[in-house]
């Protein structure tokens, strides 16, 4: 794999745990962030759906002419960040969900950082 498959492999556990959560124990996770539901099937829809996206990711992170999917989740991960502050700002949710997109974030600059290092390395571009 190279470093940015690997990111986007590792990044997959990190989806999974997430979709696990939500499918398994939505209200536990809907708790922590403050939101209030009655009937959780949407959210556990949700889960199920992040639990497809993490086997996507594994895959995805054992090709490298997987690249241009890379590339693409550094924006899409990084803009998660962006648009859950302003959802705070808003008053639309509570700061406690920037933790969790932080992790996204956090990712998005690992594979980011990645993928600069394996245009670099011979072979790699």
């Amino acid at each position: 794999m190279t470093r940015a498959g690997k990111s986007i492999f590792y990044f997959g556990f990190w989806v999974l745990a997430c979709g696990v959560s939500l499918m398994f124990f939505p209200e536990f996770c809907l708790n922590i962030a403050g939101i209030d539901l009655n009937d959780y099937i949407t959210v556990r829809l949700f889960g199920m759906v992040l639990i497809y996206l993490s086997i996507y990711y594994f895959v995805a992170g054992q090709h490298p002419e997987f690249r241009p999917l890379y590339l693409t989740t550094v924006f899409t991960r990084s803009s998660a960040l962006v648009l859950v502050i302003g959802f705070v700002l808003l008053g639309m949710a509570k700061p406690i969900v920037i933790g969790f997109v932080v992790v996204d974030a956090l990712g998005a600059l690992w594979t980011g950082l990645a993928l600069r290092k394996d245009g670099a390395s011979p072979g790699m571009r």
